[in-house]
């Protein structure tokens, strides 16, 4: 017989060794229920650059950030991220994301902080993420995002969608404890990096899957990358950033803000050569699209323009021709939207959603071209 004071001191033993083990196997869930972001249940794609930095809502947890790399002065946008994916697989019918959209999206002119979610391959119109606060400058906000798979059984896929024109960490995911989890269907293998100003970056779509870009690649089946900037110009530096991102098809679209800063065209052709020379010394048979601005009409006729925007558009055709390279593609820009200031915004640089639509309708099939 085994006295009843050693019977408790097992029992106590044991219930603390099983107490340490469910510590160190808990999958990086902190409570029941409760999946951090850096759990390897949890998938990412469509970014340019992720890492799991200290949250400063707890010390003890991390969040998912994403980061573009690149930055525009005054504006934080290499802190958005549009059409970043936060992705998993599992039998709970009912989840809550956890997101933070964060500080650092500083711009006071420009900010959109819809993104959207599908269960299943499948998004429906109310299935949105978005801020309570819709000031352009606004303070660091916690947003729930519930997803309900509906009565179906068996596993579902989740992904969430980053909006274009704000910077959103992941804080995690809460589930049923009993949930379990599977390995998400991959993303399409073939990347297409957008590299731009704001019509790239998204603006001024409603949200993000009507950017041109998200629909571009969404019509191709290719997974994202987004390196549209609001404000870029023309530069070489660039390239180093594009061409380590090893996309395995590009489109280049630059060239309105040259004509609105008055950049001289001499400029604008050196600095278009040089971004091509050094994207070529790194990927030298990678497809590039170089898309000529598009039509601007006449009532927007900037006050530092030193040249027309067409002329901007002939120095592009030149580089194309110059270079003799197979896998360099021009297209028209003027031709992908028609001339009609119905279809582009009250600043008219920025295609509408219904431009936008039309943009990516006929870009999308002269992408798709060997």
């Amino acid at each position: 017989m085994i006295p009843s004071a050693c019977r408790a001191l097992f029992r106590w033993s044991l219930w603390s060794l099983l107490g340490l083990c469910s510590a160190l196997t808990g999958h990086a869930q902190t409570k029941a229920g409760l999946i951090r972001p850096d759990d390897p249940r949890i998938g990412y794609s469509d970014y340019v650059h992720l890492e799991f930095v200290p949250s400063p809502l707890d010390p003890a947890a991390k969040l998912a950030r994403f980061d573009r790399l690149l930055d525009i002065p005054a504006k934080g946008y290499r802190w958005d991220n549009p059409g970043a994916r936060i992705r998993f697989r599992t039998n709970a019918a009912n989840v809550k994301a956890l997101l933070y959209f964060n500080e650092l999206h500083i711009s006071s002119s420009a900010r959109n902080s819809r993104g959207l979610y599908y269960i299943d391959g499948v998004s429906q119109p109310e299935w949105t993420i978005h801020t309570k606060a819709t000031p352009t400058r606004r303070e660091p906000e916690t947003v729930e995002v519930p997803m309900a798979a509906g009565g179906a059984a068996g596993f579902h896929d989740y992904e969430l969608v980053l909006p274009y024109g704000d910077s959103v960490d992941f804080q995690g995911l809460e589930v049923n404890p009993d949930a379990r989890f599977e390995a998400i269907p991959a993303r399409p293998a073939k990347r297409y990096l957008a590299y731009g100003d704001s019509i790239t970056h998204g603006f001024t779509a409603s949200a993000v899957d009507k950017s041109y870009a998200y629909l571009v690649a969404q019509k191709n089946g290719w997974q994202l990358v987004n390196l549209g900037l609001g404000g870029r110009a023309s530069n070489v530096s660039d390239a180093r950033v594009v061409a380590s991102l090893k996309a395995d098809v590009i489109s280049v679209f630059i060239g309105v803000n040259d004509w609105q800063g008055g950049g001289p065209l001499e400029r604008y052709r050196l600095n278009m050569m040089g971004f091509l020379d050094a994207l070529r010394a790194t990927q030298p048979t990678v497809p590039i699209y170089y898309v000529t601005s598009l039509w601007v009409p006449p009532s927007w006729n900037p006050k530092g323009q030193v040249a027309v925007l067409e002329s901007y558009r002939q120095v592009a055709r030149e580089i194309v021709a110059a270079r003799k390279d197979p896998n360099l593609h021009l297209v028209e820009g003027p031709e992908l939207i028609d001339h009609d200031i119905a279809l582009f915004d009250a600043t008219p640089v920025h295609p509408n959603d219904k431009g936008f639509a039309q943009m990516a309708e006929r870009l999308a099939p002269q992408m798709r071209q060997p």
